[in-house]
C-alpha cells in the first residue's frame, strides 16, 4: 500500500474517532440531564402484570384503581367491579408508549402544554400513578393538551392526534406521543364494569306505588303484546307509555353508582320507592326498587321539576327457578312411512330407523337443555354479585315507572260510522222521478220522461186489440 493510501486512511481514521467522542459526549451530557430521545419508552415499565394500582388524577375528580384478590376494583366506588377490559387496554398502551418528539421545557413552562400537577390550577393535566404490590411506585406521568401538528413519527404529516406528556423524575424534558390516550379518565364512572344485569324474555311485571297503586302487565306468551289487569270494556292500553314496559332494562346501564352518604335511603328515594316485580319465561325473578332522588333538580315546595329533570336511583335482587326438560315428540320422516302389505324386513328395519332417530332427538334436546340451564345459572350468579347496590340511573329509563294510571290508560277511540253517499233504497222517491217496472225506486238527478205515442202502442197490448177490433 503507498503511503498516499496510509495518510488517507488514517485520516479518515481520526475523523471518525472525533465524531464518536462527540457523540458520545453529548449522550452522556443527555443522560446525565436526565434525557430521553425520539423511539425511547415513556415509562420504563418492567413487567405490566406486576402492576396492581392505578390511580388518575385531573383537577377536579380521581379514580383509584386497584386489583384485589385477582381482580381489578374501584376503590373510591367501594371497591365495586372495574372493566378489565378497559383497564388492561390502558396499561398495554402506557407500557408501549414511545416518544414521537421531545424538547427542553422548564417547570415553569409546564402550564404552556397543560402539564402542570392537577392541584396546579390553570395549565394543569392529568397525572396518573401506577404502583405494584405494596403500593411500590412503577412510575408517573402527567398528559398535557393535544398535538395536532406533524412528528417524525408520522412521516413529517401534520393534522396528528398526539398529546403532550412529560415524566415526573425528569424535570427538563417534555415530550410529544403519537396517541390520543382518549381512554384515560380520571372520573370513577368512567371506569365501572356495566350491564349488571339484563331481563330477558319477560312475562309478568307487577309495578307498585308507594301510595299503594297497583299495576300488573301480563303476558300470555312470549312474543305477546302486555296486558293490563283491570282495563274497564271502554279503555285500552296507551302503547307509547305502555310498549317499553314488557321489556325494562333489556340490557341495563347506568350512569354512576352511589356510595357512602350519597347512597342515603332518603337522598335517593330508595325508602319510598316504585316497586317493581318482573319475571320472566326463563325462570328469573326481579325485584326492584326505583327512586326519585332528592336535590335541585327535582320536587321542592318553590318549584316542582319535570320527571326527566330529576335523578333517578335503583337497587334490585334477583332469584330463578329453572323448569325440568320436558321432551318434545319428532316428527316422523317419509322413509320411516310403511305400506299395509310392507314386508316383516321393511318394518323391523323402519323400526331400528325409528329408534335410532329418537335417540339422537332425545340426546340432542337434553344437550340443548344442558347448555340453556348452564347459560342461565352462569347469568344468575353473575347478576347476584351486582346486585344491593345503589345505581344512578338515566330518566329516560325509569321515569315510565312512575307514571300515573291515566298515562298507561286511555278511552278506546269511537269507531266512526261509515257513511255511504248513496241515499238509502228505503228513502221516499222525490215527486215525480221512478223507475218504471220498478214501483218505488228512483235515480237521483233523472228527470221523469213522459212515453210517446209509439211507445204506447207497443208497450200497450189492449191498444192493440181495440185497434184490430175497429178495422
Amino acid at each position: 500500500m503507498k503511503a498516499k493510501h496510509l495518510t488517507v486512511l488514517g485520516a479518515v481514521f481520526v475523523v471518525l474517532i472525533i465524531v464518536y467522542s462527540i457523540s458520545t459526549k453529548d449522550k452522556s451530557k443527555s443522560q446525565e440531564k436526565g434525557g430521553a430521545d425520539i423511539g425511547d419508552k415513556v415509562l420504563s415499565i418492567t413487567n405490566i402484570n406486576d402492576i396492581e394500582g392505578m390511580n388518575i388524577t385531573d383537577s377536579e375528580n380521581s379514580v383509584q384503581l386497584a386489583r384485589k384478590e385477582g381482580k381489578w376494583v374501584v376503590v373510591n366506588r367501594d371497591n365495586y367491579n372495574a372493566d378489565f377490559t378497559k383497564i388492561s387496554r390502558v396499561l398495554k398502551k402506557l407500557d408501549e408508549l414511545r416518544i414521537a418528539e421531545q424538547t427542553r421545557v422548564g417547570e415553569k413552562n409546564y402550564g404552556r402544554f397543560d402539564l402542570k400537577e392537577p392541584q396546579g390550577g390553570e395549565g394543569s393535566g392529568i397525572k396518573i400513578e401506577l404502583t405494584k404490590g405494596g403500593g411500590a411506585a412503577v412510575g408517573d406521568m402527567v398528559v398535557g393538551k393535544r398535538y395536532g401538528g406533524a412528528t417524525i413519527d408520522s412521516g413529517q404529516q401534520g393534522g396528528g392526534n398526539g398529546k403532550y406528556v412529560r415524566v415526573g423524575s425528569n424535570k427538563s424534558q417534555v415530550f410529544i406521543v403519537s396517541d390520543s390516550l382518549y381512554d384515560v379518565e380520571s372520573s370513577p364512572a368512567g371506569w365501572l364494569e356495566k350491564n349488571p344485569f339484563g331481563i330477558e324474555n319477560p312475562k309478568n311485571i307487577t309495578l307498585e306505588h308507594s301510595d299503594g297503586t297497583k299495576f300488573e302487565f301480563v303476558r300470555e306468551k312470549d312474543g305477546d303484546d302486555a296486558v293490563l289487569n283491570g282495563l274497564a270494556e271502554k279503555e285500552e292500553l296507551n302503547a307509547s307509555n305502555t310498549s317499553t314496559i314488557t321489556s325494562p332494562f333489556a340490557s341495563f346501564s347506568f350512569k354512576d353508582v352511589s356510595t357512602g352518604e350519597e347512597s342515603d335511603p332518603e337522598k335517593t328515594g330508595i325508602k319510598d320507592p316504585v316497586k317493581a316485580t318482573v319475571t320472566t319465561f326463563d325462570g328469573f325473578k326481579y325485584d326492584i326498587k326505583l327512586g326519585k332522588g332528592q336535590g335541585e333538580n327535582v320536587d321542592s315546595g318553590e318549584k316542582e321539576a319535570t320527571l326527566s329533570a330529576a335523578r333517578y336511583y335503583l337497587t334490585y335482587s334477583v332469584s330463578a327457578e329453572f323448569s325440568d326438560l320436558v321432551f318434545n315428540d319428532r316428527e316422523p320422516q317419509e322413509d320411516e312411512k310403511l305400506a299395509e302389505d310392507a314386508s316383516d324386513e321393511d318394518r323391523k328395519r323402519v323400526e331400528g330407523l325409528k329408534k335410532e332417530r329418537d335417540a339422537e332427538h332425545k340426546e340432542k334436546q337434553e344437550k340443548e337443555f344442558e347448555d340453556r340451564n348452564k347459560r342461565l345459572k352462569e347469568k344468575l350468579e353473575k347478576e347476584k354479585a351486582f346486585a344491593g347496590v345503589i345505581y344512578e340511573i338515566d330518566s329516560w329509563s325509569a321515569e315510565k315507572f312512575f307514571n300515573k294510571r291515566e298515562d298507561f290508560v286511555k278511552e278506546k277511540e269511537a269507531d266512526a260510522e261509515e257513511k255511504s253517499d248513496e241515499p238509502s233504497a228505503n228513502l221516499p222517491l222525490p215527486e215525480g222521478i221512478t223507475i218504471p217496472g220498478v214501483p218505488g225506486a228512483s235515480i237521483p238527478g233523472v228527470e221523469t220522461v213522459e212515453p210517446t205515442i209509439d211507445e204506447k202502442d207497443s208497450g200497450d197490448p189492449e191498444s192493440e186489440t181495440e185497434e184490430e177490433d175497429s178495422e
